[in-house]
Order: structure tokens, then C-alpha cells, then sequence
């Protein structure tokens, strides 16, 4: 009788615990972590379709016209992802285009004789090379468009 009384007041009800906490809870959290805003808008646009046919309509043909309304959502669907596609297109031209300036300027570049190419090095090094002038702007020679020393002090 003791193992009946522990197996109907304590093993049984923790066991419903157990699955209610599965079902309720960690079944949910995985279905949470699976919804998207999608399923939530189609699911919300579904509900109201039924509920809006199913006052003028029998229950069966306003899941028909639910489900109508959800293929022309699917439509809209398909032509953003075809609006993406081109987008994406539109950035690989772009990104050719790019592509074969560059290789362009390069082929040029090595088109370039080798004597050239050094003129123009020497050019570039000689203009580093000489030191370039410092030009006095300190303040405390300035003499505030007087010479310095005509005023004599009083």
C-alpha cells in the first residue's frame, strides 16, 4: 500500500510536472526561437481574413480566401526578393566596372617603359630631397609693423 500511496502522491504528479514543464515551457522557448516577424504577419493577416469571411461566409470557403490572401502575400514576397536580386546585381556591375578601371590603370602602368618609370622615381625622390625652407612666423620678432627699436621707450 505504501508504494501505491508514494506512486499516486509523489511519482505521478511530479511526473505531469515534468511534462507540463516540457510542453509549457521548453517546447515554447523553442517555438519562440523560431518565430519570425514573417509567420507573425502572415499568421495575424490569416486570423483577421477568417474572421472577417467567416461573418459573411461559411467557415470553409473563408479559409479558402485566407489562403488565397496568403498565396498573393507570397507574391509580394517573391517580387521584393527579385527587387533584392537586382539590387545585388546593380553592386556586382558596379563592383566590375570598378574591377576593370583598376586593371586598366595597371595595364597602363606596366605599359610604362622602364626609363620612364625611373624619371619619374628621380623626379619624386629629388623633390623630397631638398630641404625645404622654414618660414619664420614667430611672434616675437614681429614688430607690429614698426621697426624694432625706432620707439624709444619714455
Amino acid at each position: 500500500m505504501k508504494k501505491l500511496w508514494q506512486k499516486w502522491s509523489y511519482e505521478i504528479p511530479l511526473a505531469i510536472g515534468d511534462a507540463l514543464w516540457e510542453v509549457l515551457v521548453v517546447q515554447f522557448a523553442a517555438f519562440l526561437d523560431r518565430l519570425t516577424v514573417r509567420k507573425v504577419v502572415e499568421f495575424v493577416a490569416i486570423a483577421l481574413l477568417v474572421m472577417a469571411f467567416a461573418q459573411t461566409l461559411p467557415f470553409d470557403l473563408a479559409i479558402l480566401f485566407a489562403g488565397d490572401i496568403l498565396m498573393y502575400l507570397e507574391f509580394v514576397i517573391a517580387i521584393r526578393l527579385a527587387a533584392g536580386v537586382m539590387h545585388v546585381r546593380a553592386m556586382l556591375h558596379q563592383a566590375t566596372r570598378l574591377a576593370r578601371l583598376v586593371l586598366r590603370a595597371l595595364n597602363a602602368a606596366l605599359g610604362l617603359p622602364a626609363l620612364t618609370l625611373r624619371r619619374l622615381r628621380e623626379r619624386r625622390t629629388a623633390a623630397h630631397s631638398k630641404p625645404r625652407r622654414i618660414s619664420d612666423s614667430s611672434d616675437e620678432d614681429r614688430g607690429l609693423g614698426i621697426a624694432w627699436g625706432t620707439l624709444a621707450p619714455a
